[in-house]
């Protein structure tokens, strides 16, 4: 502990700045492991005087108040009552309007039912069904082959844009209800504005200009009126009952683009044939050639697709 021993100390040295009681005393070393150790020696009784503690520091000392007042953590709590409290509601409600607060009964739930699928002839059958009832509006004017199917006329040409956007806004219109349509091109065939113009008869000149909308015999109108039919959400119940067309379904024989290459001309409309000279008038023995028209394909040397048409 670092003590310095009495027989070590030499008593020859002067320490008259201690004090002579300091001599009679050893001298020790205060190291870090001694100093919780020491105890110092109480004063004499005769001269301590008792420490008083400083005053508790309170809010009450800054505000006096009433709530500031220290309450002592160990007092009496209250007594709890031993008879609960009850509450009248209907006091609590008395000149109050009751009649306001009541609810009107609910209508009875209406009785559900299973509709069974109807056949094609029930449907036909039915006089009162909605989508007969609507077409009945329309006149009768069936192209042909259009008996229970969607025909419409359209062209696929850009010489007037007007025409050709009203083309596209019917067809989209009636394929957006996923209904098979029996497309017939103008542009493309002959035989179809030949056919247009013998149904529009006796009506102005417009009514021959695509696009033109049949639907179960009956000539429902142009882009104007098919649209003012779209707008007014009549166009599912005129096409209802009809064949559906499976989303995504691309016809694997045109690519729906409903004509192919004549296979007999190749698309060339002729058609080369042999014949005798005596056949032709000639003089002589022998054979020749002749060349036709193919009388399978159109003008343009297409025919219909056999698949999809």
């Amino acid at each position: 502990m670092g003590c310095v021993s009495s027989n070590l100390f030499n008593h020859d040295d002067d320490f008259s700045q201690i004090g002579s009681s300091a001599l009679s005393h050893h001298i020790v070393s205060l190291t870090s492991s001694t100093y919780g150790l020491l105890t110092l020696d109480p004063p004499p009784s005769s001269t301590s005087t008792p420490l008083t503690p400083p005053p508790r520091f309170t809010f009450g000392s800054i505000f006096p108040a009433p709530l500031s007042e220290p309450r002592s953590l160990w007092s009496d709590p209250k007594p709890l009552r031993s008879d609960p409290e009850v509450i009248n509601s209907w006091e609590l409600m008395d000149g109050l309007d009751a009649e306001s607060f009541r609810f009107s009964p609910l209508p009875p739930p209406k009785p559900f039912s299973i509709r069974t699928p109807r056949t094609a002839d029930q449907e036909n059958s039915n006089p009162n069904r909605v989508s007969r009832s609507v077409l009945d509006r329309f006149e009768r004017i069936c192209p042909p082959g259009g008996e229970s199917k969607v025909v419409l006329y359209t062209t696929s040409l850009r010489g007037v844009r007007k025409t050709f956007e009203a083309c596209n806004a019917v067809r989209s219109a009636v394929e957006n209800l996923g209904v098979m349509v029996c497309e017939r091109d103008v542009s493309m065939d002959r035989g179809f504005r030949e056919e247009l113009s013998d149904l529009m008869e006796g009506k102005d000149k417009e009514a021959a200009v695509p696009p033109r909308l049949f639907v179960k015999g009956r000539y429902v109108g142009g882009s104007e009126q098919v649209l003012k039919i779209v707008e007014e959400g009549l166009l599912g119940q005129i096409l209802d009952g009809l064949p559906k067309k499976r989303a995504g379904s691309v016809c694997e024989g045109c690519g729906e683009a409903k004509f192919l290459p004549c296979f007999q001309c190749n698309g060339s409309s002729k058609m080369v044939l042999v014949v005798k000279e005596e056949a032709v008038g000639m003089r002589g023995g022998g054979a020749g050639t002749v060349v036709v028209r193919c009388p399978e394909c159109n003008e343009n040397g297409l025919v219909l697709c056999p698949i999809c048409s």
